[in-house]
């Protein structure tokens, strides 16, 4: 069976297309490799740890013997089931070295070909150079896929720096892959150390050296801060790249996004077809005429004791903390069914006034003997009075306010008259000192008078945050995103792990943040679902600032320029030198200093 199916394998392409290689381990993937269009799988030892759960780094770790596990599951799952080349990885790290028989051994299973995984170019230099002496480093490696050649099979050839890719080219090996390093992205990946642009720059110079030492061997990329076709995209027209092997790429990221992506959607699922009580409907139905969003627990909660003061004309203390939608609550306490009644709702902000004594004169008057201005406590054409930061009052109008609210009336200052308390008042306080309750102790600790703070026990409405809503958190921005971008945002709009930190994330400017955040992602260009990285950077809690490496601040901002500038002027040396003012020699003296050169 598994030589009438390697009888009708692919031969691996080598006319100049730009080709595709997917590292996998296991028989599942390989299917959808081909499938998707790859021109090659590598049977290597780093798949099959990545579909145990191990991160890939684990694959240079005396874990398994890496001959036997690549060989065994790369017959029993890629040879018997895919049409399109398979290459084995072998390693020169065995009790003997005799190449000519393991080149044998590859071509009698059905293997199109062989990679040098694992491979010493993952260890240290001093590393690197103790195996050397010991007769199984990179030059070994390298005389391997040599002898894979002359078997009439095919090789590529793993490397990480200027020097192993040299060794290759001299010795003719059909592709040389760079690798930049463990990929970066999803729950097991490393953090970057390199940029897109170092990366496109050491390509650059490495690619150019092989094309000059051996002009028909193939040159690819993998791994590092390439995560993403549009990562990939962003290098290949600044360096003579023939192909890119994708490894954690292909696998392990995707896997991690569609099989959460898909529980996830069953689990919302099935939260979506909880059904409300009929009360709660009801509740739900009511709240959603003022603007509200959300059917939460906590939500709900807060619509039970707002519907029952919506009811009443007594004076109201909402408690809402900094970024907090207030509009559809005083919608709700001005007591009016029409939306027009935004329209009737004056507005006194203490901590916007220049003076807070001067809220007092807007309250209740000032001593004018043509009497026009009319104190806001009196003036009909007012449904609601929302007073803001009442807390920054003065304590003797505080204690005034207390007693007008209290009587219903209060003594205007031009004259000995008293005016009735004509709109409904409602305070609003951003301070979170408050608790649940809104006990007289509670409100004398967000800055109120005890008199004031008196008149509104029993009377006090805390708006629950965003924090304590959760459940609510994908309606309120498929709503916010509607009604302030005119664009619909589903729960697909984001990865399953950027929807787990969107709701682990604490919302500490609440909706006001949301909002933020929403305008941010209006302006994204790549295409697919929001990625954990880009909702971290959106969300301005990032890593940039974290120092990753030994390196300076002011060696990383210079070796920073100099890799702008050279992705800038097309890696055009005499151009990039003179932006940056420096001399040409100048350039390239500081190119090798950073490790820019390959």
């Amino acid at each position: 069976m598994r030589e009438a199916v390697t009888a009708e394998r692919h031969p691996l392409p080598f006319d100049s297309r730009f080709l595709i290689g997917a590292a996998i381990g296991s028989g599942t993937t390989a299917l959808a490799a081909e499938r998707g269009g790859a021109d090659f799988l590598l049977a290597i030892n780093a798949g099959r740890l990545r579909n145990m759960g191990a991160p890939s780094i684990a694959c240079m770790l005396p874990i398994f013997d890496a001959g036997p596990l690549s060989q065994r599951f790369a017959q029993e799952e890629l040879l018997a089931q895919c049409k399109i080349p398979v290459l084995l990885g072998v390693n020169v790290w065995g009790a003997s070295f005799e190449p000519a028989a393991v080149a044998q051994s590859v071509k009698s299973a059905g293997f199109a070909g062989a990679v040098n995984f694992p491979s010493c170019m993952h260890y240290s230099r001093p590393m690197q150079q103790i195996l050397a002496r010991a007769g199984r480093g990179i030059e070994r490696e390298v005389e391997q896929l040599r002898a894979v050649q002359d078997a009439g099979l095919t090789s590529i050839f793993y490397c990480a720096t200027r020097t192993q890719a040299r060794l290759a080219a001299d010795a003719g090996i059909d592709m040389v892959c760079l690798n930049l390093g463990w990929n970066v992205g999803g729950v097991l990946g490393h953090q970057s150390r390199a940029t897109l642009e170092e990366v496109a720059t050491v390509a650059r110079e490495i690619g150019r050296l092989i094309k000059r030492i051996h002009p028909r061997t193939r040159f690819f990329l993998e791994g590092g801060p390439i995560a993403s076709a549009e990562d990939l995209g962003r290098v290949i027209g600044l360096a003579p790249i023939d192909g890119y092997v994708g490894g954690s790429t292909f696998e392990r990221m995707p896997l991690e996004d569609s099989v959460a992506d898909q529980i996830d959607r069953f689990r919302h699922a099935s939260q979506r077809r909880a059904a409300l009580d009929r009360e709660s409907a009801r509740l739900v139905a009511w709240s959603r005429r003022f603007g509200f969003v959300g059917r939460s627990g906590r939500h709900l909660g807060f619509l039970r004791k707002l519907r029952s003061l919506a009811g009443a004309a007594d004076p109201v203390l909402l408690l809402a903390e900094k970024g907090l939608a207030e509009r559809p609550a005083l919608k709700a306490l001005s007591n009016r069914k029409d939306r027009a009644a935004w329209q009737d709702i004056l507005h006194i902000d203490v901590a916007g006034e220049d003076f807070p004594a001067r809220a007092g004169a807007l309250l209740f008057g000032q001593r004018d003997p043509a009497g026009n201005n009319l104190p806001a406590l009196a003036d009909a054409s007012v449904v609601l009075l929302a007073i803001h930061a009442p807390e920054r009052l003065p304590a003797a109008t505080q204690r005034r306010l207390a007693r007008a609210l209290r009587d219903g009336v209060f003594r205007a200052p031009q004259g000995r008259r008293t005016l009735p308390v004509v709109p409904r008042v409602v305070l609003i306080s951003n301070t979170p000192a408050a608790g649940e309750g809104g006990g007289l102790e509670s409100l004398a600790a967000i800055g109120l008078d005890p008199d004031l703070a008196s008149v509104f026990a029993g009377w006090t409405l805390r708006v629950p945050p965003l924090r304590e809503r959760i459940e609510d958190l994908l309606a309120i921005i498929e709503a916010q995103a509607l009604q302030s971008l005119g664009m619909e945002i589903k729960r697909s709009f984001f990865t399953s792990a950027a929807l787990q930190r969107l709701r682990a994330h604490l919302w500490p400017g609440n909706e006001g943040e949301l909002r933020a955040l929403l305008g941010a992602l209006s302006a994204r260009t790549q295409g697919g679902p929001v990625q954990l990285g880009e909702l971290v950077s959106a969300l301005g809690q990032d890593n940039a600032g974290v120092e990753t490496s030994g390196e300076s601040l002011a060696t990383r901002t210079e070796k920073d320029r100099i890799v702008d500038a050279l992705w800038r002027h097309g890696y055009n040396r005499t151009r990039a030198a003179e932006a940056l003012g420096i001399s040409r020699k100048t350039l390239y003296n500081k190119i090798r200093r950073y490790g820019l050169g390959g």
